[in-house]
């Protein structure tokens, strides 16, 4: 509980640093990526409702199928990636690493 103190302050200095617009080009990437994930997802379900609602000839069932699924797994990632991003980009900021545990 000792840490919560150092670590609070960090945090708000982020908040603050992202707030002037430091990283503000990763941040922005990181929401298109976001949106691009979301939409492929989206075309994915809407693929599977247009498979679900008519009766294709098979051929075209399976590339819509492929279609949706590819889709889906890489909007899946995108969206594990953005989050992965957005949570580097947004955590406080600790003391380096070198610095942790060195013998006096």
């Amino acid at each position: 509980m000792c840490g919560m103190p150092g670590w609070f302050e960090r945090w708000q200095a982020r908040q603050a640093q992202l707030a002037e617009g430091a990283d503000a080009d990763l941040m922005q990437s990181n929401r298109r990526r976001f949106k691009i994930a979301f939409g492929l997802i989206g075309l994915a379900f809407g693929l599977g409702l247009l498979d679900a609602r008519f009766h294709l000839a098979a051929p075209l069932r399976t590339v819509l199928t492929v279609i949706a699924g590819i889709s889906g797994v890489v909007g899946l990632v995108l969206v594990k990636w953005a989050q992965q991003e957005h949570a580097f980009l947004t955590r406080p900021e600790g003391p380096p690493e070198i610095l942790k545990n060195t013998p006096d």
